[in-house]
């Protein structure tokens, strides 16, 4: 994905359930080097598959002076499971002094809840944001 500086962008968290493994509630971290991007807690929201199955998304930043910032996510809301699609969408500026270049996106710590309250850990997914 490319971005200019000052410019405001969404991405799509995408999901694509193992069909053996439903998943009722997700947590996870976005991760991101300060300076470069902003995401604010409350450009974040839940995407069709999520509303569809009655889900809801809550995230809060973990320290406001951090370097990179961590800001964690919870999408739960009753036991029915999540079909495959637009999970969340995350609205994104890039900083207006944001060096041209590439900046990695992480998504970690990704736990998945079954419906009948299993844990079910996520393998920690980065993605690649180009300032232009």
């Amino acid at each position: 994905m490319s971005v200019s500086s000052g410019a405001a962008n969404i991405f799509r968290m995408i999901l694509k359930p193992d069909e053996s493994k439903p998943l009722a509630a997700l947590q996870w971290d976005i991760i991101y080097p300060s300076g470069l991007l902003r995401i604010e807690p409350a450009g974040i929201l839940a995407g069709p598959a999520a509303e569809a199955a009655g889900k809801s998304i809550t995230c809060a930043q973990k320290s406001s002076n951090a370097d990179p910032v961590r800001l964690t996510c919870i999408l739960a809301g009753g036991v029915q499971p999540i079909a495959a699609g637009v999970l969340a969408i995350v609205r994104f500026d890039a900083e207006p002094k944001a060096p041209k270049g590439v900046i990695t996106v992480w998504l970690k710590r990704v736990l998945g809840v079954s419906p009948s309250v299993e844990a079910l850990p996520i393998a920690d997914v980065t993605a690649k944001v180009t300032i232009r």
